[in-house]
């Protein structure tokens, strides 16, 4: 008969805290110093240090795995050894070969299929192997009635703001038919990639680990600050956009758990792109 395990209470907090700590800088390795979309860090879009995080949470996740005082660390580091395995992938960019188009918004829509494709396979393939099914994830029906008017009432508005602006601009309704289907694309992709890379494989794990504000404190950091620098802002302003950003993560981190799926954080996060690439159209 096994004995189970016995954990002092006043122990607990400490690990909490040294776990927070880990999950936090780990979600910076992965999406700040080995990012692909920075040129910042010696290590940025570097597949041997992509590698090396792959091959260390891994590792640390097998070994809290096999120590009862510390299984407990076991499912979230797994997820940070997810996440940093879909960045290696990235890196790679097994699918950039297949990149052909020239017309500036197609180029875009291209650019993140292949983005998409390479990323959230492994997501989805890594947690199967940990046996989570797409529930665990967030791919599930989860609660409509929450998801879907939240969801369709922020893309509608920030669609009708983005095609308004787009007019005013002086951009003529046959240039903006043709380019909205490649607008479309873009933005489905994005949306779905990254809310499962940066909340959907990590909300349940973290929470188990480090409670629900722990969780939406670690995810929304590590969300705003790996968009800092996102190529389409400079200077002062790429700050300013990653300090709002941090503020979207808490919001979409709660939009996931309170609909118990991802698809209203899905479609906030496509209208949200639809505006934070309105002056990439613009320059077109």
């Amino acid at each position: 008969m096994n004995t189970p395990l016995y954990v002092p209470t006043e122990t607990r907090p400490v690990s909490r805290a040294a776990l927070f700590v880990l999950l936090l800088v780990g979600g910076q390795l992965i999406f700040v110093f080995a990012s692909p979309y920075f040129a910042v860090f010696p290590t940025n879009d570097n597949t041997l240090f992509s590698a090396a995080l792959v091959a260390a949470f891994g590792l640390l996740a097998l070994a809290f795995r096999q120590r009862p005082s510390l299984a407990h660390y076991a499912p979230p580091v797994y997820a940070l050894f997810v996440a940093a395995a879909a960045n290696l992938a990235l890196v790679i960019g097994p699918f950039n070969r297949f990149l052909s188009a020239t017309e500036p918004y197609q180029v875009m829509a291209e650019d993140k299929i292949a983005q998409f494709l390479s990323i959230v396979p492994v997501l989805v393939i890594l947690s199967w192997l940990a046996r989570r099914d797409l529930g665990w994830i967030y791919v599930q029906r989860g609660r409509p009635r929450r998801w879907l008017p939240f969801g369709l009432a922020s893309l509608a508005v920030c669609a009708v703001v983005m095609v308004a602006m787009l007019l005013w601009a002086g951009m003529s309704v046959g240039d903006l038919l043709a380019a909205a289907p490649w607008i479309a694309i873009f933005v489905t992709a994005n949306a779905i990639m990254e809310e499962l890379w940066f909340r959907g494989v990590f909300l349940r794990s973290y929470e188990a680990g480090i409670g629900w504000t722990g969780t939406l404190v670690v995810t929304a950091l590590t969300f705003g600050v790996s968009h800092m620098n996102a190529t389409y802002f400079e200077s002062w302003v790429g700050l300013v956009f990653g300090a709002g950003v941090i503020g979207l993560g808490l919001v979409l981190a709660w939009a996931m758990r309170w609909a118990d799926s991802l698809w209203g954080s899905v479609l906030f996060h496509m209208g949200l792109d639809l505006l934070i690439i309105l002056p990439v159209v613009q320059s077109v």
